[in-house]
């Protein structure tokens, strides 16, 4: 049992709930938790197969023990802890400082950071870059000698454009790969990630493990990485670029990986692994999701069933499985102003009653930015009354499924006896990726083998089985060649990229893709789409990213003109809201309006058409009442910003915006006590007029 959170739970039984607030802020953080059955010291050690095979000791422990605890109960994570809080100041931090500390009497067991926008870590009040190494190294340290786990995520600034992680100009994922011409800023970058990686050590000199978690929510599109911005096949090649230049480049070995693309996927697992850069590249399902619906059952729904789906992937894949961010949309109110003042209970209580979904590793929710953004309620501090849903986070933390820093085992967590198994040889085409446009008569082919020994590598092209050789370059690490294409060949059409490995022995690696000889042919200014140019449907998906759980197809009845339309078919049973993304581009200055075909379902859900432009998501919503097929204009005088985006509710598309248009989104949302769940609408003819 928990030695303070058992002491609250037996005086809530008595009834003495007016002790509950002092006994948890004085109760000593020593004591901890009965420790789970140690390890054996003898025999064997336990195997596990990871991302790093010649991983540290201790991440290997940690990996071990994370795959041990599923089921057991659910570490509770805090983003940057103690960095950052309402009952201290940020700038007297000294690493053990804490909110939940202080709601509890106990620290988090997951400690999250962040790489931050240039790499030197997440702590923005630090006066040079040097300084914010520094600081960051020594809150990973401090939080070591709790006893905590530590994860990261990376808010990298957008290397095209300078801009920050949210700006979602320039084209950056095949800028930053090799051969693109920011590859160099990002190495970078991750050359300074490395740098924390090996300055952040324990007591005894050793680097302390961490679950890195890059790139995250990319099924979303607010980040330079996210669906609109990359192909699934150019998320794939970054994700596994960066773990091998950090792994195998920079010799960074405390590393575990987390692949976490978002949320809302309605517990469809083809969804979710629509990205999924390989079993040798993650270790831990990760999955992001915040509450929007104030604790509504059909979002629990969702959770739960998108959770259950991610456990037995992972069990499948012998992986970990954890909600690595998870809270109140928008963070927490203050008091009088939540929708939801138990809502911790009502989350731990649905991931528990479920057999799969209550074997996350850990859930963890963000930062604490004093009063103004907090997502860990606290307890009444100087001039500030105890937060309305305290009582509640106390009651999560006294539950015997949840774990904190007092219930964590040095020696279950970190020195479990371990063997990290090594990979079996692979191959995998880092340039150009699958899907690839060709537009250029020469494209250098690049291809990495891994924990294998060649004899010989080479590419053939469509039905030509004339090998074209590829050579080690020692530099890079792969072997390469070169992509001719004649210019008359580069026409709009398909092709097969087979690329052949032959081992020592008679084995052999391939791998094949497909390409597309010649640039998209261009649409006519203003024009978002017409839908007669796609091959056939997977090419439509890999123009327009899902957002959530739905499925696209290109249909040739009904149609707006032409031969063929969009066909969208959605789903609100575990889901309130789901759409499709895309980039665009071009000067719409000259235009005033957006006209589309548009054949409804009756339903009357909402229809939600954003365009952004100047960094800001204008929306019009066209109403789902009718069937019947027919042509709509919406001036651009009519879109506003969408709700959420309170600091710019009084802004209106100017011509200067249309200038340069990033982004067209469609969104269907459900509304409220809606009847429907199920629907399928038409949409062609998506101009600027």
């Amino acid at each position: 049992m928990k030695s303070s959170s058992e002491f609250l739970r037996r005086l809530k039984t008595c009834g003495l709930t007016v002790l509950i607030a002092a006994l948890a802020s004085s109760t000593a953080t020593s004591a901890s938790a009965a420790p789970l059955p140690a390890p054996g010291s003898s025999g064997p050690p336990e195997r596990v197969s990871i991302v790093d095979p010649e991983a540290t000791p201790r991440t290997a422990s940690l990996f071990a023990y994370l795959q041990s605890q599923q089921g057991k109960g659910i570490l509770f994570g805090h983003q940057q802890d103690t960095e950052f809080g309402v009952t201290f100041p940020a700038e007297s931090a000294d690493g053990f400082q804490s909110d939940v500390k202080a709601a509890t009497g106990e620290h988090p067991a997951v400690f999250g950071w962040d790489f931050g926008h240039d790499g030197y870590g997440s702590a923005p009040g630090s006066p040079t870059p040097e300084e914010n190494f520094q600081h960051t190294v020594s809150l990973v340290k401090a939080a070591d000698k709790i006893g905590g786990i530590q994860t990261f995520s990376a808010h990298m600034d957008n290397f095209a454009t300078g801009g920050a992680f949210d700006d979602t100009d320039g084209g950056v994922v095949p800028r930053i790969m090799p051969g693109g011409d920011k590859n160099k800023a990002f190495t970078d970058y991750l050359d300074r990630v490395a740098r924390i990686a090996k300055a952040a050590v324990d007591e005894n000199g050793a680097p302390i493990p961490m679950v890195f978690r890059p790139f995250h929510e990319n099924a979303g599109s607010w980040f330079w990485w996210g669906a609109a911005h990359a192909s699934s096949s150019q998320y794939v090649e970054l994700f596994r670029y960066t773990v091998e230049y950090l792994r195998d480049t920079k010799d960074v070995h405390n590393f575990l990986y987390s692949y976490s693309p978002g949320g809302g996927f309605s517990g469809t697992s083809e969804v979710f692994m629509r990205t999924y850069p390989g079993d040798d590249f993650v270790d831990v399902l990760g999955y992001d999701n915040y509450d929007s619906s104030g604790g509504s059952q059909q979002w629990l729904d969702g959770l739960v069933a998108d959770l259950g789906m991610i456990s037995r992937l992972a069990e499948e894949r012998g992986k970990v499985a954890a909600l690595t961010e998870v809270g109140v949309s928008g963070a927490l109110k203050e008091n009088g102003q939540n929708a939801d003042t138990a809502w911790y209970s009502h989350v731990l209580a649905a991931l528990k009653a479920d057999p799969d979904a209550r074997r996350m590793a850990w859930m963890l929710t963000w930062t604490n930015y004093g009063t103004g953004q907090f997502f860990v309620p606290y307890p009444a501090t100087g001039e500030l009354a105890e937060h309305e849903m305290l009582p509640d986070f106390r009651a999560f933390a006294a539950d015997e499924f949840t774990v904190f820093s007092g219930g964590l085992s040095r020696s279950e967590v970190w020195q479990r006896k371990v063997k990290a198994a090594d990979h079996a040889p692979a191959l995998h085409v880092v340039s150009p990726v699958d899907g690839a446009r060709i537009t250029e008569t020469r494209t250098t082919v690049r291809v990495r083998v891994s924990d294998a020994k060649v004899k010989e590598a080479w590419f053939t092209v469509g039905d030509d089985g004339t090998k074209q050789q590829l050579t080690y370059d020692a530099a890079s690490g792969y072997f390469t060649g070169a992509l001719t294409v004649p210019e008359a060949d580069l026409v709009n059409t398909r092709t097969n990229l087979a690329v052949t490995a032959a081992l020592t022995g008679k084995a052999q690696l391939t791998a094949q893709q497909q390409l597309v000889l010649g640039a998209k042919p261009a649409a006519a200014p203003g024009v978002v789409d017409d839908f007669e140019t796609y091959a056939d449907d997977s090419e439509l998906r890999a123009t327009y990213s899902a957002v959530g759980a739905n499925s696209i197809s290109l249909s040739s009845s009904p149609v707006g003109s032409g031969e063929r339309a969009l066909r969208f078919d959605y789903d609100f049973r575990l889901q309130n809201y789901t759409g499709i993304t895309r980039r665009i581009e071009g000067d719409w200055s000259g235009f005033d309006a957006l006209s589309l075909w548009l054949k409804a379902d009756g339903s009357q859900q909402k229809l939600v058409l954003q365009l952004v432009c100047g960094g800001v998501a204008y929306e019009a919503y066209p109403s789902l009442s009718g069937t019947e097929g027919g042509n709509i204009s919406i001036p651009f005088a009519d879109f506003r910003p969408a709700p959420w985006d309170t600091a710019n509710a009084e802004r209106r598309i100017t011509s200067e915006d249309l200038k340069d248009p990033s982004q067209f989104n469609i969104f269907i949302n459900q509304v409220p006590d809606g009847q429907t769940t199920t629907g399928t609408i038409y949409l062609d003819e998506l101009k600027a007029g």
